[in-house]
């Protein structure tokens, strides 16, 4: 897949965003069954850049996350 696209996991999880040969590049939401969710930047399949973790009850947070991991957060 190239461009805009959805993609449902059978669990719940869901991805909304951009698409490079089948993988997440680019702008795009990931949300957990549970509520968390994140939407930010994304490169070969992870989170890489800047992007805002939301979490049901919590604030969000902004962070910068690197090959999927979490490099820090962001004030």
């Amino acid at each position: 897949m190239n461009g805009r696209g959805v993609f449902k996991w059978p669990d719940g999880r869901v991805y909304e965003g951009e698409y490079v040969e089948d993988r997440k590049e680019g702008k795009g939401k990931f949300m957990w069954p549970d509520g968390r969710s994140y939407e930010g930047e994304w490169s070969n399949g992870k989170q890489n850049g800047v992007g805002m973790f939301i979490s049901p009850g919590t604030e969000s947070k902004k962070g910068e996350w690197l090959d999927g991991k979490r490099v820090k957060w962001i004030d």
